[in-house]
């Protein structure tokens, strides 16, 4: 399909294209045609459709006709397929192999082409493709009519993984929140669910040599997942076009693996007043016998998945000071520092997990400014240190997550689970400001970012006020950070407004990211993204589309 450069200077005179993302380029028309029977929506390809993506049809049907009285079957079938006012998509497709994992922009890229008797021409390389599709069709849709016919978008995002992380440890999640927390990634166009399943607190994931762990660790009786939960939330992420990434962390946020009684010796008990922490002693056989049976376990549930975390952040000196028996050890196996015990049992965690277990998964570890523990060149950095601190791996080549501390810990400015102070909290606007810049001469590859909700303060109450709408953002940086520069602030809050609105019309409590007056103003409320005065009053409505753009522009790049 050939497009015209500049194409982003059409959104200056577009407010009412607020899809987000916004696609990467597209061809307009002027013409609006009104959707008169929505049921008729029709699903049509010169080939067969498998299970996998029946199924993606199926739960898109359901948000894009929002009629139970309208029939999924119907929309299969090869009749009526010229019905006036009605959607009649016809999908191409490269594969119809299921994936469970992309790792390249591509692999997400498609077209969709749109003409004035709603004819919807879809072309993907994939199932997951497919999905980012028609997110991108229903959105154009959902308000009963289509705009700017006819229209032509190639849409491909800027990068490859784009997520959030869940913590089942701290307050259980039950299997229905993952669900729906992939539900709702998928309406953002993000494709990952970073799942941290265990930290000190409890051992939500039932093992098959030391259900032990699980028993004496869950917060109440059903307060587990099993083998075949995994298995489900795995098909069920697939089929949406999102990938789970499970974490076990180790050596430290351990404490859950030790409450009984034949286990308690590898764990060593941390702090001095609140005796809740937790992290392994590495110099111990049996830390190493449970381990692989742990990870043994972790590669038979999650065989479907890409890579595995394994944490490996925040072990305490003072913890592993404890005991002189790891002195001891370090003495006779002539290992100088904590630092170089905590290299010690990462080299046999691996030889565990690579040379016994014999699994090919790639591994990811935290890191930070304070923990830099060598990297293997096939290790995944997942970095949460600030961007601007990458300068101190900048000779790294591994593929890096960002998670930068600030803005993107979605828990930071709560409180703790003590009470106390826990930072300053990271508002959407934070967000909005916030890219993926490397540092110059930065070696490595950044794959993507994620956006964290730690679970001290957070359960199923409160987890879609907390992960969105400022996952939103990111996701919208992520797959087309281009926009910043393209439109003008006020435009991408009308395009906030509208994910909002829409999140909640499926059934998502997420948080407002303003008050309704400037949700119908947005023009008004949000002229520039930085005022000189409070809540940008200084800055008159008036003021020109030029003037506000370059605005914004500059002020971005100062930042």
């Amino acid at each position: 399909m050939k497009l015209t450069s500049f194409l982003y200077l059409q959104l200056l005179f577009l407010v009412a294209f607020t899809i987000m993302p916004m696609p990467k380029q597209f061809e307009k028309g002027e013409k609006t045609v009104k959707i008169q029977q929505r049921c008729a929506i029709k699903f049509s390809s010169q080939q067969e459709f498998p299970d996998h993506i029946m199924q993606l049809l199926r739960h898109y049907h359901e948000l894009m006709t929002l009629n139970s009285n309208c029939q999924f079957e119907e929309s299969l079938k090869k009749q009526n397929l010229q019905i006036e006012g009605s959607l009649k998509l016809n999908i191409n497709l490269q594969s119809d192999e299921q994936l469970y994992w992309v790792n390249d922009t591509k692999q997400e890229a498609y077209t969709v082409e749109i003409d004035e008797k709603l004819n919807v021409i879809i072309n993907a390389p994939n199932h997951w493709a497919l999905a980012r599709a028609i997110d991108t069709v229903h959105q154009l849709t959902e308000n009963n009519e289509v705009e700017n016919l006819p229209l032509k978008i190639y849409d491909e995002p800027a990068f490859a993984y784009r997520g959030v992380m869940v913590d089942t440890a701290r307050h259980f999640l039950p299997l229905k929140i993952l669900e729906r927390t992939i539900d709702a990634l998928v309406i953002n166009k993000m494709n990952v669910l970073h799942w941290h399943i265990t930290d000190d607190e409890s051992f939500p994931l039932l093992l098959t040599n030391y259900s032990q762990i699980t028993n004496t660790s869950k917060h109440w009786e059903t307060a587990y997942f099993t083998k075949s939960d995994v298995s489900y939330i795995i098909e069920y992420a697939s089929i949406r076009g999102v990938q789970i990434i499970p974490e076990i962390d180790s050596p430290a946020h351990a404490q859950s693996w030790g409450r009984s009684s034949d286990l308690a010796e590898m764990i060593i008990t941390c702090g001095s007043t609140i005796k809740q922490y937790g992290q392994f002693d590495p110099t111990l056989d049996l830390t190493y016998e449970v381990l692989k049976s742990v990870m043994q376990d972790l590669n038979d549930m999650f065989a479907k998945v890409q890579f595995i975390h394994f944490g490996g952040d925040e072990a305490s000196n003072s913890c592993f000071d404890q005991r002189p028996s790891i002195k001891q050890f370090m003495v006779d196996h002539g290992i100088a520092t904590y630092f170089d015990l905590q290299v010690y049992y990462r080299q046999r965690q691996k030889d565990i997990w690579k040379n016994q277990i014999k699994s090919t998964k790639r591994i990811a570890y935290w890191y930070n400014k304070n923990d830099q523990l060598p990297a293997e060149d096939d290790d995944i950095i997942h970095w949460w240190g600030l961007t601007s601190q990458l300068v101190d791996v900048k000779n790294r080549t591994n593929d890096f997550i960002l998670s930068d501390y600030h803005p993107l810990y979605l828990d930071v400015g709560v409180g703790n689970a003590f009470g106390n102070s826990y930072d300053a909290y990271q508002t959407w606007k934070d967000f909005y400001k916030w890219s993926p810049s490397p540092p110059e001469g930065f070696k490595g590859n950044i794959i993507g970012g994620e956006a964290p909700l730690w679970g001290e303060t957070n359960n199923q109450n409160t987890h879609f006020q907390k992960m969105f709408l400022r996952s939103s953002i990111l996701g919208d940086t992520l797959w087309n950070p281009n926009s910043k520069q393209t439109e003008q602030f006020w435009q991408f809050t009308q395009r906030l407004s509208e994910m909002e609105d829409r999140m909640n019309k499926y059934g998502f409590p997420v948080s407002p990211f303003t008050h309704d007056y400037c949700k119908r103003h947005t023009k008004l409320c949000f002229p520039t993204l930085y005022g000189n005065d409070q809540n940008n009053q200084d800055v008159p409505e008036s003021q020109s589309e030029s003037e506000s753009q370059s605005n914004i522009i500059l002020q971005s790049q100062s930042e």
